[in-house]
């Protein structure tokens, strides 16, 4: 849709396993929202908040049809939204089914598929990285001694840093691998270590058209989860230039055309790569990140921009100040106390994941972690030392 072509009085959105600030930014602009919620699991109470609450399997596209297709054929739904990622690809399915526009199925089984889309970009000669789908020990120890060095071993679609293993070499392919079944790990897949920082990189596309909103630069702790993230990007101009450029060149191959992406990728010596990428916004508050230092709702550009009645976004937006988080890694053990620093005079919101009595397991991967300081401050070096500042100061003590 045009931006400012004219669309119907109260337009319809169905939202599958949304978020609720999702459906309730819908509302607030004036959107009739369904909500479709699993099933198997009881509503959540954003249900009753939307105009209309279905309960569906999200696994079975063809009970998702038969719930919507009724609704649509009476008054036509605008489109198929979720910013969940369990949700993206039964919203992929069910829109194709109703022959809505938005990103395809295709486009969304890639982005969850780490092998086939490392595969497309191998063939494109899109940052090129040497990659394997090693089937047992031997095969990870083979591609060892192919890479020449440590290689990465990760589920093909897996999400939250879960059963991500660095493998040292060849001789450690044994252990690695007998960790990485251990973790969960499915359907493994085999790359070279990336070395050098690691961001991640917020767009926003619309009409097939792509703009970079922000670059968040990442703090990586033990099993590859993340411990913070700062905006803007301290990185030095022509390198954020490569990364934009990159990262608009893998859109493109993907094909996303709308909404929300977050790409993750390393700034290595070879030039900029892509890790890993999903059409919605990215996870660890970096909603909360965009709105503190460049002012944008991605939320409601989600919604508001297919239908025409938000402009697309700047490329790229200038920040307004700066924004961190920094995340609670507390050792291991049962909790014994807690106390937390005065946040007066701050902007700055600590929250708590556990409680006294809990237990804190290693972090090994983003569900692990035991709360999170978050806060701007009027740039972002100053963001940073604020939250560093206030993470020090709290105390979450644990022992056995």
């Amino acid at each position: 849709m045009t931006f400012g072509q004219q669309v119907p009085a109260t337009p319809r959105i169905a939202v599958l396993a949304g978020t609720p600030q999702l459906v309730r930014t819908a509302r607030a602009s004036g959107i009739e929202t369904v909500f479709v919620h699993d099933a198997a699991q009881s509503a959540p109470a954003v249900a009753a908040e939307a105009d209309m609450a279905l309960a569906v399997d999200l696994t079975d596209t063809d009970a998702l049809h038969a719930a919507l297709a009724p609704l649509h054929a009476e008054r036509p739904f605008a489109r198929v939204l979720s910013l969940t990622e369990r949700g993206l690809l039964p919203t992929a399915a069910v829109a194709e089914r109703l022959g809505l526009p938005g990103n395809s199925l295709h486009t969304v089984s890639l982005l969850q598929d780490k092998q086939r889309m490392r595969e497309l970009l191998n063939s494109r000669g899109i940052g090129p990285v040497h990659t394997a789908v090693p089937r047992d020990p031997a095969d990870l120890a083979a591609f060892c001694r192919t890479a020449g060095g440590p290689v990465i071993l990760k589920p093909a679609a897996g999400t939250s840093s879960q059963a991500v293993f660095r493998v040292p070499s060849a001789q450690a392919a044994q252990d690695v691998w007998r960790a990485f079944e251990a973790a969960g790990g499915t359907q493994p897949i085999a790359e070279e270590y990336l070395d050098g920082p690691e961001i991640s990189v917020e767009t926003f596309s619309y009409d097939g058209k792509h703009a970079v909103l922000a670059v968040t630069d990442k703090l990586v702790g033990t099993a590859f989860v993340e411990t913070g993230h700062t905006q803007p990007s301290a990185l030095p101009a022509p390198v954020l230039s490569d990364v934009a450029a990159l990262v608009h060149a893998f859109l493109d191959a993907v094909g996303l055309t709308e909404g929300p992406a977050h790409t993750e990728v390393k700034v290595t010596g070879k030039g900029p790569r892509i890790l890993e990428s999903h059409n919605r916004i990215g996870g660890d508050k970096i909603r909360e990140l965009l709105r503190r230092a460049y002012g944008l709702d991605v939320v409601a550009l989600t919604a508001g921009c297919p239908l025409g009645l938000l402009r697309p976004p700047a490329d790229p937006p200038v920040a307004r100040r700066g924004a961190a988080i920094r995340f609670l890694t507390p050792p291991p053990g049962t909790v014994r106390n807690i106390a937390l620093p005065d946040t007066d005079g701050t902007t700055a919101e600590i929250r708590l994941d556990v409680a006294v009595g809990d237990r804190v397991r290693p972090v090994r991967s983003s569900q692990d972690r035991a709360g999170y300081v978050i806060g701007d401050g009027a740039n972002a070096a100053d963001a940073a030392r604020v939250c560093e500042e206030l993470a020090g100061r709290v105390l979450i003590e644990t022992g056995e």
